[in-house]
């Protein structure tokens, strides 16, 4: 047997008969009977190619790992998610402002990968502000950021629109139940905001889309936090 390079070869002529003049090597020489093992410690040392196949990928996904809220100093409320996605050719996060039954879009921040995102992670933010710092005293500014800074080479891209939240509005509650890994249309968070004269009643928040255009009837405003993905 013969190694070339990290393998090993089987030279054939230990099988093979004697020549008829008899002439042998002292490997060609070896009895008959003897062949069998010396085939058999051959093979125990051939790498064993079938027994080692590589793992398969993980499914695309997009997963929450944690999430966290900070309340402020000054009044502003601060939400953390730490993501991990994989496989993924495009995540989208944008940030909705619904009133009346419309949903506009306040932020929007999107990744997309090619080929496909092996793995990447980080964080989703949302912070919601008193507007005073930014000229717009007696309002509240929701402001969304997505980093993600494991990530392999994309584009990336963002829009703003600078949505604001009348300041005589109260919340009244939050919805923040998801299933993780995320589906591939998921509401991260959803707040309702009511004017003080709609103070009494009963609310219905879910946590879907369609859920958050309903809840904002009739003078209402719900927040809500959205993540959309595509595999490759």
């Amino acid at each position: 047997m013969q190694r070339n390079g990290g393998g090993s070869r089987v030279d054939i002529k230990t099988f093979l008969p004697p020549s008829a003049d008899g002439g042998r090597s002292a490997a060609e020489g070896r009895p008959m009977a003897m062949r069998p093992f010396h085939l058999l410690a051959c093979l125990a040392v051939l790498p064993l190619t079938s027994c080692n196949k590589p793992a398969a990928p993980p499914a695309p996904s997009c997963a929450v790992e944690s999430a966290r809220e900070h309340k402020l100093d000054d009044g502003a409320e601060l939400r953390v998610w730490s993501l991990k996605a994989n496989g993924l050719k495009r995540l989208t996060a944008r940030l909705l402002v619904a009133t009346d039954g419309k949903v506009q879009v306040a932020n929007e921040v999107e990744y997309k990968w090619e080929p496909a995102a092996s793995e990447a992670s980080g964080q989703l933010v949302l912070l919601v502000q008193d507007g005073k710092a930014f000229g717009v005293k007696g309002k509240r500014l929701p402001l969304m950021a997505l980093d993600l800074h494991g990530s392999p080479p994309h584009a990336k891209t963002g829009k703003k629109m600078g949505l604001l939240l009348e300041g005589e509005l109260h919340s009244r509650m939050t919805n923040s139940s998801y299933t993780t890994p995320l589906g591939e249309r998921s509401v991260l968070y959803a707040q309702l905001f009511l004017p003080k004269a709609d103070a009494t009643g009963t609310f219905t928040l879910g946590s879907d889309l369609e859920s958050v255009g309903a809840a904002s009837k009739e003078g209402r405003t719900v927040v809500a936090v959205a993540l959309e993905w595509e595999r490759q």
